[in-house]
């Protein structure tokens, strides 16, 4: 092979290269990706008269599960998911889930305070909430969504449940705990 015939075969490799990495967008505009986000559509409950004097932090359980991910999943037939191609949600569905679950046991007044793990606060009581499955059913029209939560005291015990209505279960088992241990005022009295 001669010299002019490897320039020859080196600048048609460059342009094919080249040529890949370019698009001239012909074919017409593509379909634009639309964005979800979860939303509490329940509406607001009646706040208790006594919050219960113990303080919850609320965090995510890490999950590698289809449901918990960017991409919304649906299903066709049973035991199989797969993604939407042009839609996602804004926030990881666990991510969102724990703020709104924040929000409604906040507003529901069932602790002293309700704070995320790692936001400085301290508490007695540690909620872990971890999605299993988040998928839209083509076949019945519905979303099903299944949520472990894991109650964990500070003194050792943990109580786990898969559940629906985590808010009434969690503020039941809350106020069958003994009650907590003395704390200290800023003055370092009790």
């Amino acid at each position: 092979m001669t010299f002019r015939s490897i320039r020859l075969v080196a600048a048609a490799a460059v342009a094919s290269l080249i040529g890949g990495c370019i698009s001239v967008g012909l074919g017409g505009e593509g379909t634009a990706l639309a964005q979800y986000r979860l939303e509490d559509m329940s509406p607001k409950v009646q706040a208790r008269a006594t919050p219960l004097d113990r303080r919850l932090l609320i965090s995510t359980l890490p999950s590698e599960t289809i449901g918990d991910t960017y991409s919304m999943a649906y299903t066709r037939a049973a035991q199989q998911r797969q993604f939407y191609q042009f839609a996602s949600w804004t926030d990881r569905p666990s991510a969102r889930i724990v703020q709104l679950l924040s929000e409604r046991i906040e507003g529901r007044g069932v602790f002293e305070s309700v704070a995320r793990l790692g936001g400085g606060i301290g508490g007695g009581l540690s909620l872990n909430i971890g999605v299993n499955e988040f998928v839209h059913d083509i076949r019945t029209s519905t979303a099903r969504i299944e949520v472990t939560a894991e109650l964990i005291e500070r003194r050792g015990r943990a109580l786990t449940t898969l559940l629906d209505e985590l808010v009434p279960w969690l503020e039941k088992t809350a106020e069958a705990l003994p009650p907590p241990e003395p704390r200290l005022s800023r003055d370092g009295k009790s």
